[in-house]
């Protein structure tokens, strides 16, 4: 690894600070599950580390008064699975559980998944599909970015240099009556080869978001089609592109996945309206 010196700032304005002084040679570290892999191999190679680990307002699960979902950025995914969540909330504790071996769990963190980009990263396509809004701050001041919005479509991220990732937002319980995550991988501690988020509306639309197929999660139309999961493929690879084995792959994972996540969204959903009527 090349010589970096290690900051541990205790708030969030001196974090701020310090990434602003120690100019594009500095890098955010929370858990290090991404950043440290990329140093070991050279694909990365900080002047200076700014660890975010004293930074207790990143961290912690809560519900606004209005019902909204926050997640500090530096809350590892051990904590969110371990969070007790209300109605299809729970489903993004389901996830955290999921995802990666124990250590990365224990480690990892949801905002260092986001801003890592990665389009195999669970989180990365479950904010999209929860259409999440994602708070930041940086030497310029705050600013609120829908998931969607967050990651480019060539791969990255939208951060602006000295900018760090502070809360993920989800929609209150009411915005959705039922949704789902699904996801196919070759081994237990490998990242998704696609996944697949349906969150059901209470006029009964569909938001589909489908993973890890290209740069940046893809939001998908949805449509009376009985075969939406077909339609899903199509959409996002059609048959004429799918020309090498993987490719081919992922369009039928895509079909299937897709239709796995619909149905079983939309039972959550006939479950949660029977409950509440």
């Amino acid at each position: 690894m090349k010589p970096f010196t290690f900051h541990s700032p205790q708030g969030l304005g001196e974090a701020v600070d310090l990434l602003e002084r120690l100019g594009p040679g500095a890098t955010v570290i929370a858990g290090g599950q991404t950043l440290l892999l990329a140093m070991k191999e050279r694909l990365a190679r900080p002047s200076a580390l700014i660890s975010l680990a004293e930074v207790a307002d990143l961290r912690g699960v809560r519900h606004t008064g209005s019902g909204v979902l926050e997640i500090g950025a530096a809350t590892t995914y051990a904590a969110l699975a371990g969070a007790r969540l209300p109605g299809w909330h729970a489903e993004i504790a389901a996830v955290a559980g999921d995802l990666a071996d124990r250590p990365v769990r224990t480690m990892g963190t949801i905002g260092g998944a986001l801003c890592a980009a990665d389009p195999r990263f669970d989180m990365v396509t479950l904010v999209v599909g929860l259409g999440a809004e994602l708070d930041v701050v940086g030497p310029g001041g705050a600013r609120a970015i829908p998931a969607a919005e967050f990651f480019l479509p060539d791969g990255g991220t939208v951060l602006a240099p000295g900018e760090i990732l502070t809360t993920i937002r989800v929609p209150a319980l009411p915005v959705y009556t039922g949704v789902a995550f699904e996801k196919f991988r070759h081994r237990v501690f490998e990242a998704a080869v696609v996944s697949a988020v349906c969150a059901v509306r209470p006029n009964g639309t569909r938001r589909i978001t489908v993973g890890a197929v290209h740069p940046a999660p893809t939001v998908m139309a949805d449509g009376d089609s009985a075969d939406a999961g077909r339609r899903a493929a199509d959409e996002l690879m059609p048959e004429s592109r799918a020309t090498t084995q993987l490719r081919r792959y992922q369009r039928e994972l895509a079909r299937v996945l897709v239709t796995r996540a619909i149905a079983r969204a939309q039972d959550t959903s006939a479950t949660n309206t029977a409950a509440g009527s």
